[in-house]
């Protein structure tokens, strides 16, 4: 009987200390993981391109092909996952914020005003099996302000391409380490994941 309870209690012990797996940091490592293949994938096109053809080089890049990356990428994830970039200022049309991510972007605005801790992601639920995560963007190398910074400083050439491809372009005069907008992945959890809940 003794034996008993020990090895019951042990068996409690054990069972207490292993995590539960919780859909909404499943959806975050998964979001983690295709928000940083973006940022690499695109960022080393955009340096590359900078360091062998120069800023205009770069600044094609990213006005023609970004996207389609983007989309080859959404491709790779599967259908479970997509991801994409936002903006309350945004050059791109496609980069416009949908009705229910506006506030989360308004939120980093706010926090970055306020000089309150920028957190490096935030969770919003979309239904009781999709998760939206946020992640900052920030306006962090010299490769971005010769696209993104004071438009007086824009190289003409640079400034002449984002004008006629993009006459309502809103994505310029950021500074070093502000916010420039988002990039957001959607997670969609898979019903076995939702059971472990």
């Amino acid at each position: 009987m003794k034996k008993s309870l020990i090895i019951c209690s042990l068996c409690l012990m054990l069972f207490a200390n292993e995590k539960a797996i919780v859909p909404k940091d499943v959806a975050l490592q998964e979001a983690k993981h295709a928000a940083h293949k973006l940022h690499t994938t695109l960022s080393s096109i955009v340096k590359a391109k900078f360091r062998h053809e120069g800023a205009l080089a770069a600044a094609k890049f990213c006005a023609d092909e970004s996207y389609t990356k983007i989309k080859e990428l959404n491709e790779e994830l599967g259908e479970n996952i997509s991801i994409k970039r936002v903006s309350l200022f945004n050059r791109n049309p496609k980069s416009s914020p949908q009705r229910d991510e506006i506030d989360i972007l308004k939120a980093f605005d706010l926090l970055e005003e306020s000089d309150a801790y920028m957190p490096n992601g935030i969770v919003q639920v979309a239904d009781y099996n999709t998760y939206k995560v946020y992640f900052p963007a920030m306006m962090a190398s010299k490769t971005c302000k010769v696209c993104h910074g004071n438009k007086s400083n824009l190289d003409p050439k640079i400034q002449t391409l984002f004008e006629e491809k993009y006459p309502s372009d809103k994505a310029f005069g950021f500074k070093s380490g502000q916010v420039r907008g988002a990039v957001i992945v959607t997670v969609k959890i898979k019903n076995e994941e939702n059971k472990l809940k």
